[in-house]
């Protein structure tokens, strides 16, 4: 299956989940934000949003302040 992550092309195994995607690739998940396709997923929704073919994932660090 083949996917855009941060528009680097990215090869995968199988078909996962968003939060198995973020484990395959060793990320911190703290205050990290997704949207795939230009739809920002809840991180609830994480571990059950299946990724499909060709997905454009975009990750975001959230920084806050003053």
């Amino acid at each position: 299956m083949h996917i855009m992550l941060n528009n680097t092309p990215l090869q995968l195994a199988t078909h996962c989940t968003v939060a198995e995607l973020l484990q395959q690739q060793q990320l911190k998940t703290e205050g990290l934000a997704v949207a795939i396709n230009n739809v920002v997923i809840a991180k609830q929704h994480w571990s059950k949003h299946q990724l499909q073919n060709n997905a454009q994932v975009q990750l975001f660090q959230i920084v806050t302040g003053g």
